[in-house]
């Protein structure tokens, strides 16, 4: 039994965590899509770059606005939030924000109404220095050769690994990870090798983050690379006889010219690092002239296949088996100083860690003898080669500007119609479509892999489209009452306004019309009568089908009153126009303070100024009822007349026997009797109130002169009254 009851607290706990990771999921404002975290960018030799970053928006949005912020102090330079786009459509961002070489938390926020309504935040995206490792095997490095990991965690690799499949086809969208001892620098590179001491040194040299993308190839020679790049069959001649003795197709240069159009496109590049020449020095033993073409070849080729002009780091590498090549070092400088070749020297290496961890290879031994750190002194080397001329005379490239993506409804309001610029040569879509322009009729994350003419590759902003494309109808609420759908019939007075709400889902707006006219917004003010009706369009542009109409009357204003006095103790508002509803009652001040009376007359016995407003009730034929109010009228001053000892007795005389009647007290079950001035009883009531004025018929009696008592407890007077007909 206790087993039973723990489970059902875990399975409640459970449903109870999915239940917020939902409500996380919807109810997020801004989500930032691209760049992914430990992205780096390459920085001009101005020390910036340009940051393009793009996300998806689940409210209506005015305008977004992006900054970054050092991950830790000292390592870069914040900037202040710039609006990186105004009204921006089909629920998605695009812009670009430029900062300095630094580590840094890009945050962005969306704004609505003037006010701040979502947030993001990437951490950890980098400006500064890329770089691509190619050439052979003490390139591209092994396992359990004692390499070290960065230490600093602004080295960072990519993730992707194509050293099995040999994939010909762009990478998935980028990843990328600290730079540890035993990681992948993708697509090929194995362990960090010398490049994360390399790294680190740059990053304590410079304060600005390096990334490394790894495509070596262990034991390949000139001619593979330069073979491959025309797409040959080359041959693998450790392998020749076996079943393995020809590289895949396209390799090993298709690795290096996939990470040129793609990763040089998205993150920019400082330098192509090259170290190869082992394997041309034994068994090959390649002249001079052979090695030194095929390098500027390749070289060349990359250019050609980039239209761009990358920067070249040639190691000067040939030891193999205790032997050097001097043919090999002398063509490798030979490209190095061609004139205006953007290639420059890297590490003479043929004197690093001699004798080599195995024959040919560098690598970490776990003493600390002189030369047992090959892979510590490897690291160095490039560190030296890549000097202040290197970094002062290399022409990075910079990261290219990324397609923008429209996205509009279309005219059924149940589909995307998504578009990309016609200027490229290849549109590869996520969802298979292979075209420029899709329609998109089914909720997913949708976005295209694009190439210009030489294959250069960018990345579409991904479009996050959540269900259902088209809204549903919305209903219309009070503002005063949102929890409840308004009835359709409405009624204001003519000096208010009826404010409703709409009640739309986050990701949507109201449109508001009435006639010709639209107003957008999740709340409407309506002051004029008419049929009003509400869409819901969405953050894609679509709209539902119209709500039910709601139909406004506004009453007219209520007239001023005026005040009248009419008796000893009593004031009138007397309206000049009937105004329609049903019971006009009054608001009573006196001196600006109100007073407990709501009939047109009252009752008063403080001298002071009164004035009055009208309240009326108008109904509508669904019962609902309405008090509109008139101004308060001009102020009527009232002069209490204490001659009378609070009984006043009007006309006197009276021409018809009929007499009004009124105390200064509301006196309670009085006896009014009528006397003959003999003293005899001719008529007597009791008035259960005297809070108004009462009128007495006397119109039975002669004329003469009678006498009138009014007596309460203590309260007893009389007064003589003449009828005078």
């Amino acid at each position: 039994m206790r087993n039973y009851y723990l489970l059902l607290r875990l399975f409640i706990f459970g449903l109870i965590i999915i239940s917020s990771q939902v409500i996380a999921q919807t109810t997020q404002v801004v989500k930032i899509t691209y760049p992914a975290s430990r992205a780096i960018f390459q920085r001009e030799n101005n020390n910036t770059s340009i940051i393009y970053l793009s996300g998806s928006l689940y409210q209506p949005t005015d305008s977004v606005q992006a900054r970054v912020q050092v991950e830790e102090n000292g390592q870069g330079f914040n900037t202040d939030w710039i609006t990186i786009q105004r009204n921006p459509q089909g629920g998605l961002f695009q812009g670009s924000i430029t900062a300095r070489g630094g580590w840094y938390r890009l945050e962005v926020q969306n704004f609505s109404g003037g006010r701040v309504i979502g947030s993001d935040v990437v951490r950890k995206i980098g400006i500064g220095e890329v770089f691509i490792i190619t050439g052979q095997s003490n390139a591209q490095g092994f396992l359990n050769y004692g390499a070290v990991g960065a230490a600093d965690d602004r080295v960072n690799s990519v993730t992707y690994d194509n050293s099995t499949a040999n994939s010909l086809n762009d990478p998935p969208a980028p990843t990328f990870q600290q730079l540890s001892a035993n990681s992948l620098i993708g697509p090929r590179g194995q362990s960090a090798w010398c490049w994360g001491v390399l790294g680190d040194l740059l990053v304590k040299q410079f304060n600005v983050p390096v990334l490394f993308i790894n495509t070596a190839w262990a034991g390949t020679t000139i001619k593979n690379w330069a073979e491959s790049s025309t797409g040959q069959i080359t041959k693998n001649i450790f392998a020749i006889g076996t079943a393995n003795e020809n590289f895949p197709a396209g390799m090993p240069y298709a690795n290096l010219v996939i990470a040129l159009h793609y990763y040089c496109s998205l993150q920019g590049l400082r330098a192509v690092l090259w170290q190869q020449g082992e394997t041309d020095n034994t068994p090959l033993n390649s002249t001079r002239k052979e090695y030194g073409d095929a390098m500027q070849f390749i070289v060349n080729k990359t250019r050609a296949d980039t239209d761009r002009y990358p920067a070249w780091v040639l190691a000067r590498s040939s030891f193999n088996l205790g032997k050097v090549n001097e043919n090999i070092i002398q063509a490798q400088n030979d490209v190095i100083n061609t004139y205006n070749n953007n290639v420059f020297a890297g590490p003479f290496t043929d004197n690093i860690q001699i004798p080599r961890f195995d024959d040919v290879h560098f690598g970490n031994r776990p003493t600390n003898n002189p030369g047992d750190k090959g892979l510590n002194d490897l690291g160095q080397a490039w560190y030296e080669s890549l000097n202040a001329v290197f970094f002062a005379s290399s022409r990075p490239l910079a990261p290219l500007p990324p397609p923008t993506v429209t996205v509009t409804c279309s005219a059924t309001n149940n589909s995307l119609n998504v578009s990309l610029p016609a200027a490229y040569r290849s549109y590869a879509w996520n969802s298979g479509q292979a075209t420029q322009n899709i329609s998109v009729t089914q909720a997913g994350v949708y976005r295209a892999t694009i190439k210009d003419r030489v294959g250069n590759t960018f990345l579409s902003p991904a479009i996050d489209v959540q269900s259902p494309i088209q809204p549903v109808t919305p209903t219309v609420s009070l503002a005063r009452d949102p929890s409840k759908v308004a009835d359709r019939l409405q009624q204001i007075c003519t000096d208010s306004t009826l404010s409703l709400l709409a009640n739309v889902a986050s990701n949507s707006i109201g449109l508001w019309s009435s006639g010709t006219a639209v107003t957008t917004g999740r709340t409407f003010t309506a002051t004029k009568a008419g049929d009003y009706s509400l869409q819901a369009q969405n953050v894609y542009g679509c709209k539902s089908a119209q709500s039910p109409s709601i139909n406004l009357t506004v009453r007219p204003k209520v007239a001023t009153p005026t005040i009248e006095q009419i008796g000893a103790y009593t004031l009138q508002a007397v309206l000049p126009t009937p105004t329609g509803g049903q019971p006009d009652l009054f608001d009573w001040q006196r001196g600006g303070e109100v007073i407990p009376q709501n009939s047109a007359v009252v009752k008063v016995a403080v001298s002071a100024n009164y004035s009055a407003r009208a309240k009326t009730t108008f109904s509508l034929s669904n019962g609902s009822n309405l008090s509109c109010y008139s101004d308060y009228s001009s102020p009527k001053l009232f002069t209490f007349d204490q001659s009378n000892g609070g009984l006043s007795i009007y006309p006197n005389p009276s021409a018809d026997g009929r007499v009004t009647i009124e105390t200064i007290e509301n006196l309670q079950n009085a006896d009014v009797d009528v006397f003959s001035l003999s003293g005899q009883l001719l008529f007597s009531t009791q008035v259960a109130s005297f809070n108004e004025r009462k009128a007495l018929n006397l119109t039975g009696l002669a004329q003469g002169v009678y006498l009138i008592r009014v007596r309460s407890a203590g309260f007893d007077i009389s007064r003589r009254v003449i009828i005078n007909r």
